[in-house]
């Protein structure tokens, strides 16, 4: 029978040996890297269950990697797979929660399933931890004009312009929020300056037509004068009254006759 002391010792040497040759599989950033970018390139080929393959090894080999988190995250998202992507984002603002990243990317799940109020408290987390990152604005202000918060999305475009006012979409964003409060002349503007960044794009001069029609000087209404309404025809004379005014016609013409007749019998 084996010594009970040296069959314990095994067992704990079998574990720690397994325990370390784990630790080495799970902690191997390199070879996470690898996976990583192979889930990128097939995610920008809308290849996701490839990618979602790749993601997942990467995260077992780097498991306290946030970005592999938000990478297959994104994924899911793409898939419409809203659940799985909301917990990979939990993760990742577990791991990272004075970045700015998870934050954005789980209020945008929200959004993608048009939970604009449910985004707002990651969206203002984001904005919090990162003043001076543009996407942060843009997104909440995306939230805040579905929401028909228009001046307060037209705020967040704002501070996004100012840190990045090189971006079309955000001009065309800010254009739609002052279009739906009847501000015209700045929604022209703003329309001008993305199709400077991006010009001839259909949407933008299409907006543009749209914005210069309503910003047009209404013509003058011209009355047409009705016509006018002709006057009826009188209406026939009753034949009794012809028949009367005919023979009273009739009797004064006898009546000169004779009064005619005498003078010429009387010499006048």
């Amino acid at each position: 029978m084996n010594d009970p002391k040296n069959s314990i010792a095994f067992l704990a040497t079998t574990v720690l040996l397994f325990a370390t040759a784990h630790w080495a599989y799970a902690a191997d950033p390199a070879a996470a890297a690898v996976h990583g970018n192979k889930g990128n390139v097939l995610a920008q080929a809308a290849k996701y269950d490839e990618a979602i393959v790749e993601f997942t090894k990467a995260i077992e080999l780097s498991p306290s990697d946030p970005r592999l988190y938000n990478d297959r995250g994104r994924v899911y998202r793409a898939m419409a797979k809203y659940t799985e992507a909301m917990a990979d984002f939990d993760k990742s603002v577990s791991l990272a929660p004075k970045s700015e990243t998870g934050y954005i990317e789980r209020g945008q799940n929200q959004v993608m399933q048009n939970k604009f109020e449910e985004a707002l408290p990651d969206y203002n987390k984001a904005v919090e931890l990162a003043p001076t990152n543009p996407i942060c604005y843009d997104r909440r202000g995306f939230a805040f004009y579905n929401l028909h918060r228009y001046d307060d999305a037209v705020k967040d475009y704002t501070a996004s312009i100012e840190k990045k006012p090189d971006n079309p979409l955000t001009f065309n964003r800010r254009a739609d929020a002052y279009y739906a409060m009847n501000q015209f002349a700045p929604a022209l503007a703003d329309i001008e300056a993305a199709l400077k960044l991006k010009p001839d794009d259909f949407d933008t001069t299409q907006k543009l037509a749209v914005v210069r029609a309503k910003l047009a000087t209404p013509k003058p209404v011209v009355q047409n004068t009705p016509p006018s309404t002709p006057e009826p025809p009188p209406a026939p004379m009753d034949p009794r009254i012809k028949i009367g005014i005919g023979a009273g016609a009739l009797l004064v013409l006898i009546i000169i006759i004779v009064l005619v007749s005498r003078r010429k019998s009387r010499g006048y």
